[in-house]
């Protein structure tokens, strides 16, 4: 027999989920309207689409809500495949295969901002 405690853990556990899955959401388009309308928000618009975007992608390959369809990640498995997706575009804005700018300071963003996930992921669960 399953316990309350069980049940309610799960429930808990579910809502924190979405509601890291809407904050990213919501700040990632947040920070891509301040960009497209040329606000100069310091930090905020410099750095802040690598973070809010990083965990954006983090909560959708976590909770299984891509076109891929194949299922929720680890948490280890997410943070890795995200910051090795995110690594990547980096390194290719570098060598002029995507357009950008490259800037060593984004790979920091990308790789607290997984750590930080998997690190949340890890205390409330975002699985």
């Amino acid at each position: 027999m399953r316990s309350p405690e069980r049940d309610i853990d799960k429930v808990t556990r579910s809502a924190a989920a979405q509601v890291f899955y809407l904050g990213t959401v919501v700040s990632a388009l947040t920070i891509g309207a301040l960009q497209m309308f040329h606000v100069r928000a310091g930090w905020l618009t410099n750095y802040g689409a690598d973070v809010f975007g990083t965990a954006w992608l983090y909560a959708m390959f976590r909770q299984g809500r891509t076109v891929f369809g194949s299922g929720q990640m680890s948490a280890s498995g997410a943070a890795g495949f995200v910051f090795l997706g995110c690594a990547l575009s980096e390194f290719a804005q570098r060598t002029a295969w995507f357009p950008g700018t490259f800037d060593p300071l984004d790979l920091v963003a990308f790789a607290v901002t997984c750590v930080a996930c998997y690190a949340l992921d890890r205390r409330v669960g975002l699985g």
